[in-house]
């Protein structure tokens, strides 16, 4: 497989727990995600082994003020329901396609859905962050 491993990573703990960025996890594709949490509040995104890490692109607007106006994401963690997210926002309809973002502190976007399939939803790996 691909291994999708990039240079350091920030650390972060809530309560006893510890986040971690995605530049501190080897994941390959196809594998099974860690527990994903908001990168910037506590908020729990989605529990471990409910998605799965997939390459696809997309063009997303920035959600770090420091970053250019858009990038091209292209590794996303897929989850096939809705009902799969312990926490989730979702913003309003652009071309068939719905952003996805924290439900709590509201960031993002995090991630995005076409409303044509119902049964995928994609988390941009690299901006999410992981319990350790």
């Amino acid at each position: 497989g691909i291994n999708a491993e990039y240079g350091g990573g920030r650390r972060c703990s809530v309560g006893k727990q510890v986040l971690v960025e995605w530049g501190s996890l080897q994941c390959e594709l196809g594998s099974k995600n860690k527990e994903i949490h908001c990168p910037r509040c506590p908020s729990k995104i989605c529990l471990a082994d409910t998605a799965v890490l997939v390459e696809t692109e997309m063009k997303m607007s920035r959600y770090k003020v420091d970053e250019q106006e858009s990038e091209v994401v292209t590794k996303f963690w897929l989850l096939n329901s809705l009902m799969s997210f312990e926490n989730i926002g979702v913003s309003n309809l652009v071309e068939n396609i719905k952003f996805l973002c924290c439900a709590d502190c509201e960031v993002g976007p995090l991630g995005w859905h076409d409303i044509t399939d119902k049964t995928k939803f994609y988390v941009a790996a690299e901006r999410v962050r992981y319990l350790q």
